[in-house]
This record gives structure tokens, sequence and C-alpha cells, in this order.
């Protein structure tokens, strides 16, 4: 199974030669490119949404707007029709998660985290998480971190899924907040980088800006729980001639449910 995430950076009127309409056939063809069976979007826009969805016909594609202004952002889950959505929900990265728009006074926007339980035609089950963290303040991405896990945690224990978490969360992978998401400290549910299978792929950095840049910020991941084998992980530096699809590079990830793993599955569906 492949996976993607990538920030597709919102339509901005300063971006110039850089604003949506310029680049959206670039974003498709990468796309189009990794096939991935599951692609998580970042800063995706109404108009963006209405595109990719014209476009990307091989896809669900599902996702609320953390608002709802015209030009609010989703965190859309593009699943390949080959799987079936069972239950799709957005939630907020607040003290009442169920409530559209609710925040936290530190936040600069309403975040949020969009989730799917798909099924495979072999019966398989799978739940999705994809999220963009806040931007200015660690209290904030510690707090969204910690949201999303009670939800995950809670989600476990009814479906006892794998699970995968993706996602931009502007923090590096030195970041305290990081660090005890990765050590376990938020959820029971242990869950691993993809990028942990070559981990020189943290100093390489997930923001091109437009420009194809080497050196900069590592702040988007995959997390895939035990249940998952990583085979590959790659930061995707896709450009023509110098055009970039986002100022993000995506990541992409091979990986397969472990052996074991599946003939316990096999074996539950026969109970």
């Amino acid at each position: 199974m492949k996976i993607m995430t990538f920030n597709i950076r919102a339509d901005n009127i300063f971006d110039i030669n850089n604003r949506w309409q310029k680049r959206a056939g670039l974003v498709y063809e990468i796309m189009r490119k990794y096939n991935c069976e599951i692609i998580g979007l970042q800063e995706v826009t109404q108009k963006m949404h209405k595109d990719i969805c014209n476009n990307m016909t091989e896809y669900h594609i599902v996702g609320l707007g953390r608002t709802k202004r015209l030009f609010s952002e989703k965190n859309s889950l593009l699943i390949k029709k080959n799987l079936k959505i069972l239950e799709h929900q957005t939630f907020w990265l607040s003290k009442t998660p169920e409530k559209e728009g609710s925040t936290l006074f530190f936040s600069l926007f309403p975040r949020i985290c969009t989730t799917v339980l798909c099924e495979s035609k072999s019966g398989e089950k799978l739940r999705i998480y994809n999220t963009h963290l806040d931007c200015l303040f660690s209290s904030a991405r510690e707090f969204g971190l910690r949201k999303i896990a009670e939800i995950m945690e809670s989600n476990y224990e009814k479906e006892n899924v794998p699970c995968i978490l993706m996602g931009d969360f502007n923090a590096t992978p030195d970041s305290k907040v990081m660090k005890k998401f990765k050590s376990g400290k938020y959820t029971s549910k242990r869950l691993f980088a993809v990028q942990d299978i070559n981990e020189a792929l943290y100093d390489k950095t997930t923001m091109s800006m437009f420009k194809g840049k080497e050196q900069g910020a590592h702040i988007d991941y995959i997390f895939v729980s035990e249940e998952f084998e990583i085979l590959d992980a790659e930061v995707v530096k896709y450009n023509k001639g110098g055009k970039y699809p986002s100022d993000h590079y995506p990541v992409v990830a091979t990986v397969k449910v472990w052996e074991e793993e599946q003939n316990a599955y096999s074996r539950r569906k026969l109970v």
C-alpha cells in the first residue's frame, strides 16, 4: 500500500506565479505518478477541492472545512475507489471537537483532523487520520496531538484495526512535542514514523518554498501503527523545469500489514 501526505498550499493572491491554477496540473501529475491508495492533503480551499474532485475521479474525496467561510481550508482525504468508505468525520482540535469552527484561544486558526474508516474488497479494515497542526504555538500543537491521540485511542478500542496518521505537524523531529509523541507520551497505541526506515530523511526539508530548497524544516509526517511493516519512504522533489506543485514537498511511503497480523485478522473474520 502506498500513502502520501501533501500540503498543497492554499491559493493565495500574493503567490502571483504560483497561484493554484498555474500549478494544479502538477499536483494532479504527482498524485497520479505515485498512484497511492491513500492521500492526505492539507490547505485545500473550496475551489481547490472542487477542482481536485473533477480531476481525480479515481478517488473518494472527503473532509470538511475548518469553518463555514468561503476560503476555509480542508484536510482532504483521498481514498482509492477500490477501497470502501465505511465512515468519515472531521473533528476540531478543541475542547469541543464535535463543534464546527471551535478553536483554542491560543491557536491562530481553528484546527481540524479528518478521519476515515475504510475496508478492502477482502474485508480488511483501516482507520486513517489527516491533520494540520497550529503554525505558531507549540502549546496548540501539543493540545492538537493530545486530542487526536485521545480520539485514536477511543476508536481503536472499538474497532481494533490498523491506523495511519499523517499531515503537516508544523514541528521538527527534534521538537519537544514530536519527541513526546514518538515516545508514546500521548497514547498507549504506539505509532511509528515512516521516516524511521531511513533517519537521514529527517535531514531533508519538506519545504520547497516553490524553489526546490534543499535546506529547511522537516515538518510533514506519516505515522503508522505497529501492525504495519514500513517498506520505503521518501521526500518527493517533483518539478517540471523548476516549477514546483507546492511550497511543501510530499512525503510518500510504501507499507504493508505484517503477515502475522493479516493471519490474525483472517482468523477473527472466521469466528
